[in-house]
């Protein structure tokens, strides 16, 4: 029997480390399981908003560019409209996904966080967790294993089913960034990301209902990005997943909670989710030191709403050719309204996220566009 910790975490995504190192530096003791082995890649578009550069400082996280590339703001484009907003605070960081996990192992380790890498969990009951032929008893169990929680179906909290699924793909080219902001190129049912991510190398992620599109087939929708890429060669493999919008029944049963996707998603084209797992891992690490779980579950219902409506909009634009024209033409003639809108959505407090009367106020200014 291993020794029992204060906080067991299933799953050492970002999600997982983040809780993990939250709760030690609460004076907790924390072990970390899971099944792979570093380094952890994942289909990313790897761009951290300053809400995410912010919530890291707070886990004694400090990024810089020797961690990646800075950018100031984000950029949409269609084939008529573009618009730019610049954060009016703070600063966003292109990060390569290995090398983000890399950091937040170290940190992890820094603050005595124990890890048990290749362990695969069998079972669960209310004072543990069997692995092979060990077990790790715990006082607190998270489950931080994604969209498909095994530890959220044993705990009765499974997800709903997620709305609006879409695939998507990434890759990295050895080109130097032509800009500091993050683009974003609406197409025809997908979406193009273009993030720094150092001074010689682009991520590029795609978003799009269609399974079998790839990177090299949707640039023929966007020339001008193809032309940018000409002759640039590739540093990694195209990776792929899926990307939801959707959200766990509850995130906490008696001494079990959710962080990450496993508790909340949003459709990538956000770029919230490790914003949202970073601030969700400070706040259950908060609940801990209450000894109050439920205090964990209304925090996160408040700071989830901002981003499911915003996740709701941004899918209208990608669904509705008539409507993504009317926003862009929106955005480009009101460039103030485009950076008070992406301000929000890049928020460093949940109190200056966007509010529903500002989404209904921005509807009816489309409808006029």
């Amino acid at each position: 029997m291993a020794k029992r910790a204060d906080v067991l975490v299933i799953g050492a995504g970002p999600a997982g480390i983040a809780t993990a190192i939250a709760a030690s530096l609460k004076g907790l003791r924390v072990t970390v399981l899971d099944y792979r082995k570093p380094p952890i890649e994942k289909s990313c578009g790897e761009g951290l908003l300053p809400s995410a550069v912010t919530n890291l400082q707070s886990l004694g996280i400090h990024l810089d560019s020797s961690a990646g590339f800075p950018f100031f703001g984000i950029r949409f484009s269609d084939e008529e409209f573009s618009a730019s907003a610049r954060v009016t605070r703070g600063t966003g960081y292109g990060v390569r996904r290995a090398q983000l996990h890399r950091i937040l192992v170290e940190r992890a380790c820094e603050v005595g966080v124990s890890f048990h890498w290749g362990a695969r969990v069998s079972g669960f009951d209310g004072r543990g967790a069997q692995v092979g032929g060990a077990y790790f008893p715990y006082r607190w169990l998270v489950g931080a294993d994604g969209q498909n929680s095994t530890l959220g179906k044993w705990a009765n909290l499974s997800s709903r089913r997620p709305r609006f699924a879409r695939f998507g793909f990434s890759r990295h080219y050895a080109v130097a960034p032509w800009t500091d902001l993050v683009e974003v190129h609406w197409g025809p049912g997908c979406q193009i990301f273009l993030t720094p991510t150092g001074g010689d190398e682009i991520c590029i992620a795609l978003l799009s209902h269609d399974p079998q599109l790839r990177i090299d087939r949707a640039l023929t929708y966007f020339p001008d990005v193809a032309k940018r890429l000409a002759g640039s060669r590739f540093l990694t493999a195209e990776l792929g997943g899926v990307t939801a919008l959707g959200r766990a029944r509850a995130v906490v049963s008696g001494h079990v909670a959710l962080v990450g996707d496993a508790s909340f998603t949003v459709d990538g084209v956000t770029g919230q989710g490790l914003s949202l797992a970073f601030q969700q891992a400070i706040l259950l690490a908060e609940a801990f030191e209450r000894g109050d779980l439920d205090y964990y579950e209304i925090a996160h219902r408040e700071i989830s709403r901002a981003p499911w409506r915003m996740t709701r909009l941004l899918l209208l634009m990608d669904q509705s050719a008539w409507l993504r024209r009317k926003v862009l033409r929106l955005f480009a003639g009101n460039p103030a309204l485009f950076t008070k809108i992406m301000s929000a959505h890049m928020a460093e407090a949940a109190q200056e996220s966007l509010k529903a009367t500002e989404v209904l106020g921005l509807g009816w200014q489309v409808l006029r566009a």
